[in-house]
């Protein structure tokens, strides 16, 4: 006797997962900026006469212009050194007297000397000497620039970035049944006994 065989035959159920991920995205505005500058400031520019002094007195002293004290200063210098030689002269012409009982001949010698006349000097000469008697003196001017400029306002406002981070979702779903069969095969059963 052949007894029935029971086949079971099973299907698992499977699930299944769907998952939507959409990008992050970040934006960043620029940044607001503000300059304000016044142009109300001030300018001042202010300068001093540049200056030329020309001193002549040595050019006009040689062509015998001077001024009073300087020719009075001159002529005692000279009335000085002309007493100097007149001392002089007269020690000297002393001197040859006193040996006047030697024999000598001094009064006729003092005599020619004083009667003769030096002889005149002729000489060429240009008024004044050299241009090294002029003197030139520069006083150049002052230059003075001031400016009242008031510094620029800058004012910065920055922006926050923009995010964006959507929501990811995830789906799990049953992609297939679990599913279970019974099956009997083959034999047969005899009901007599």
């Amino acid at each position: 006797m052949e007894f029935p065989r029971l086949h079971i035959s099973s299907v698992q159920a499977q699930t299944g997962i769907r998952q939507q991920r959409p990008p992050m995205s970040i934006q960043q505005p620029n940044a607001d900026l503000h300059i304000n500058q016044d142009l109300s400031g001030t300018l001042h520019i202010s300068t001093t006469a540049s200056r030329l002094f020309i001193d002549q007195s040595e050019a006009f002293a040689d062509a015998d212009l001077k001024g009073p004290l300087r020719r009075v200063k001159e002529y005692g210098a000279q009335s000085q050194q002309k007493v100097r030689q007149y001392v002089a002269k007269v020690t000297r012409e002393g001197e040859q007297l006193k040996k006047i009982e030697h024999g000598t001949n001094a009064l006729a010698s003092i005599a020619k000397q004083n009667g003769e006349r030096p002889p005149k000097d002729y000489n060429y000469g240009v008024v004044p000497e050299h241009m090294g008697k002029v003197t030139f003196k520069y006083q150049p001017s002052d230059l003075s620039i001031q400016s009242d400029w008031a510094d620029p306002d800058i004012r910065i406002t920055p922006n926050k970035p923009d995010i964006s981070i959507p929501r990811w979702e995830t789906e799990v779903y049953l992609q297939q049944k679990n599913n279970i069969q019974f099956s009997v095969t083959g034999g047969s059963v005899n009901r007599q006994l």
